[in-house]
């Protein structure tokens, strides 16, 4: 069951009309998207109850706004399973009522804003049953997502977006631009020059400066399957990742879509576990975490555009130190220029005459270097092979030759 005015993220947005959906349906896709049903790195749950909007800061902390129990709760970047949050921002100081959307400025400051239409802005390391630091309105009608870019504060409204300057105060606080004829929606996120926000069903991007009723310079018409858009976050690419409530997927667009240009890639299906997707933030290497409003919980996924991994490359610059009666010699060498896309996880070291295997190693990934008694080798040629490994296995080998003589 959807949510009854209770479906947002860092920016989210609803649909409109039948009619509109049936347009949609009939609309020739410009190429198929690749279908993806990949399960989640993780699931993070702990005093959560109707999540949607959610973000994250530098450190990784995942901040949710815990619509239900009128909170904002922080979870550790590390955490896992029902762990206990970091903190939690909740009571009757707060203001905190049915709290839609969370994002942070470059201080750290933490804004809240409440479905009634008003923002609750909050210390860093807020903690408790804390008052805000200043609490402004936005007008008549209900909010549903916010953002925060260049110093500007990015609020959607059921029909239209308000900006706002760091400076905003009063009950309703001063615009600096309004962009208005929008369908109903739920969401905002700025992406460089770029505002994203939903009209209905399509999915528009808005000039920074836009104001009034501006034209968007660009409209995806097959942004969703039905009429609402939940979740909205845009990676370090620019590439626009979309959370719908039901069916329940991720649908990422390339940053200049537009039309009917159709996703890059789809999330969903059962290994994925998604179900009434709501808030959706991007975190660090690109991975996104998705709120999950009826289960209490969120998703943590790896980025849907990571190639898969490979066996690394071949190590380089491969030496053997030392006199040809030195007691020990010392083998260097240094990583390959490739990993493969995986950790290194060990180097294979091998040391032959001829066919015959005088030794046998595997090191750290972190190492380096080895050194070879000298009783371990034979007189005269012998050969050390050298490969990196890692998750898939080991590169190719690199080989030095080197004399010894007993």
């Amino acid at each position: 069951m959807t949510p009854l005015v209770k479906t947002t993220s860092r920016a989210l947005a609803l649909g409109t009309t039948g009619a509109l959906v049936a347009g949609l349906i009939a609309a020739a896709p410009a190429s198929a998207a690749v279908n993806v049903d990949a399960p989640p790195t993780k699931t993070v749950s702990g005093e959560l109850s109707g999540p949607i909007g959610i973000e994250d800061d530098a450190a990784g902390n995942v901040y949710v706004a815990s619509q239900n129990n009128n909170a904002v709760v922080v979870h550790r970047a590390n955490a896992s399973g029902a762990s206990a949050p970091l903190r939690r921002i909740s009571g009757a100081a707060t203001g905190l009522a049915s709290p839609r959307d969370v994002a942070l400025d470059a201080n750290g400051f933490l804004y809240v804003v409440n479905l009634a239409g008003d923002v609750r802005v909050f210390a860093p390391n807020a903690s408790g049953n804390v008052a805000p630091t200043k609490t402004f309105g936005t007008g008549a009608g209900n909010a549903w997502g916010i953002d925060i870019a260049g110093g500007e504060i990015y609020v959607r409204k059921t029909n239209a977006y308000n900006v706002y300057s760091p400076a905003a105060t009063g009950s309703p606080a001063p615009t600096e631009r309004v962009v208005t004829g929008l369908g109903q929606g739920r969401s905002i996120v700025v992406s460089g020059p770029r505002v994203w926000t939903a009209n209905g069903t399509q999915l528009r991007a808005y000039s920074r400066t836009a104001d009034g009723a501006a034209t968007p310079i660009q409209s995806i018409n097959n942004a969703l399957p039905n009429t609402e858009i939940n979740g909205l976050d845009a990676d370090s690419a620019g590439r626009i990742h979309v959370a719908t409530f039901s069916p329940a997927t991720v649908r990422v667009f390339a940053p200049n879509a537009d039309g009917n240009d159709t996703a890059l890639k789809i999330l969903g299906g059962p290994a994925s576990t998604l179900s009434q997707s709501t808030g959706l933030t991007i975190l660090g290497g690109g991975s996104f975490a998705v709120a999950d409003f009826g289960q209490g919980r969120y998703r943590v996924f790896k980025s849907l555009f990571v190639k898969p991994a490979t066996k690394p490359g071949k190590v380089r610059s491969l030496k053997v130190g030392g006199k040809r009666t030195s007691k020990v010699r010392k083998v260097v060498w240094k990583a390959p220029s490739s990993n493969g896309g995986a950790k290194i996880t060990s180097y294979r070291i091998v040391v032959k005459k001829g066919g015959k295997t005088l030794l046998k190693r595997n090191v750290s990934g972190s190492s380096r270097s080895l050194k070879i008694k000298r009783s371990k080798l034979r007189n005269g040629v012998n050969t050390v092979y050298v490969q990196a490994k890692n998750s898939k296995g080991l590169g190719p080998a690199a080989k030095k030759s080197f004399r010894v003589r007993k």
